[in-house]
């Protein structure tokens, strides 16, 4: 999984130089480059990165009140600015470090492989909670954050909601099915459909769930029932006990 970084700099030539050096990093993703607060902050709170680079002398906002200013902190903050003043307040709100303008290649490196490291404690750390939870909640499903957390196989799996197809009863168990294999959790069949989003699955039929995002063709027949084609070809039947949903949905332009 890339690192999803920001750059922040007031100054053109610094804002393209630091791009440039995170961009021979193959871990590192640009998702947005800044040239003042406001776009900083508004880019922040859309990308939500794991790490920022930020200058901290900017007209009107300055590096200190971006922090401030975002909603989730970054897990490491690098700051980049010309002036040494700063350095005692910048590790005050937990800066990760300071480089002080101008810079070696190597001190900028050696900051950046601080940032991944920590980048990567973090993420280890949730992954433990991650574990601890399943463990703890007695399921071996939940849904947190747009994905499933299965438990499969003595393994935890997490399962965005865009790469699921659809989902099937099996014995005691439930089949979780994604393109090109499954996953096998001991789950019910209630509460599958209780714990995954109402907008993007649908219970079509006392075995089946389905993710309306993945059906290709839908074709109705007499007995108010309908044919289901999904992207993959698996086909699938909305029967009548279920149907009067999947038509509402259909009604909605789904």
């Amino acid at each position: 999984m890339k690192i999803n970084a920001v750059v922040v700099d007031d100054e053109k030539e610094a804002r393209e130089g630091v791009s440039l050096l995170l961009q021979q990093d193959s871990a590192i993703k640009i998702a947005a480059i800044c040239g003042d607060g406001v776009s900083a902050i508004e880019q922040i709170n859309t990308f939500e990165p794991q790490l920022l680079l930020l200058d901290i002398q900017m007209p009107d906002i300055n590096g200190f009140e971006v922090l401030n200013s975002i909603k989730k902190m970054p897990e490491a903050v690098i700051f980049v600015t010309a002036y040494d003043q700063f350095a005692l307040k910048a590790f005050e709100v937990h800066a990760l470090d300071y480089l002080l303008k101008p810079f070696s290649d190597s001190r900028f490196f050696e900051a950046l492989d601080l940032a991944k490291k920590r980048i990567a404690q973090k993420r280890l750390s949730d992954f433990k909670h991650l574990l601890k939870t399943v463990d703890t909640s007695g399921s071996t499903v939940l849904d947190r954050n747009d994905q499933l957390i299965v438990k499969s196989d003595g393994k935890i799996h997490l399962l965005p909601h865009a790469e699921i197809l659809w989902i099937e009863a099996y014995d005691y168990y439930v089949k979780i099915h994604t393109k090109g294999r499954f996953y096998l959790a001991r789950e019910s069949m209630k509460r599958m459909e209780e714990k995954l989003p109402s907008h993007l699955f649908l219970r079509i039929h006392k075995s089946s769930i389905v993710n309306l995002k993945c059906v290709k063709r839908a074709t109705p027949k007499p007995n108010s029932e309908y044919d289901l084609i999904l992207n993959n070809e698996v086909q699938l039947k909305v029967s009548r006990n279920y149907s009067a949903p999947f038509t509402k949905y259909l009604s909605t332009g789904g």
